[in-house]
């Protein structure tokens, strides 16, 4: 049910809109930045995966809310989820609480 969720969501056009909107407000790879490096963004990517959401409404949720995109670069973009492969499934399971953990401080719930 979630790849195909996840097929549709992607190739919508709120998900275009909300894509090119983040890119507009930060044209500067996020991971670039944090190492000291400027490089153009070109890619948006979900903190946490979209897919793990419970519900549709979650997954929409994770999918186009700001507090859970960043800009990125396309080599960026490949190292994070690189990462995310070579880790265990327990570390995964650890990014995916502290990530969920920083959304919410972002969102403070609301939306």
């Amino acid at each position: 049910m979630h790849s195909k969720m996840y097929v549709k969501l992607m190739n919508s056009r709120e998900w275009r809109e909300v894509r090119t909107a983040k890119l507009t407000m930060n044209p500067l790879c996020e991971v670039c930045a944090r190492k000291g490096y400027v490089r153009a963004a070109n890619t948006v990517h979900h903190i946490r995966e979209v897919e793990s959401g419970k519900t549709e409404q979650e997954c929409r949720q994770l999918a186009f809310a700001f507090a859970n995109l960043m800009s990125v670069c396309r080599e960026c973009h490949h190292e994070l989820h690189n990462d995310m492969r070579y880790h265990s499934r327990q570390a995964h399971q650890e990014r995916n609480t502290e990530r969920l953990r920083q959304w919410v401080a972002r969102h403070g719930g609301k939306d």
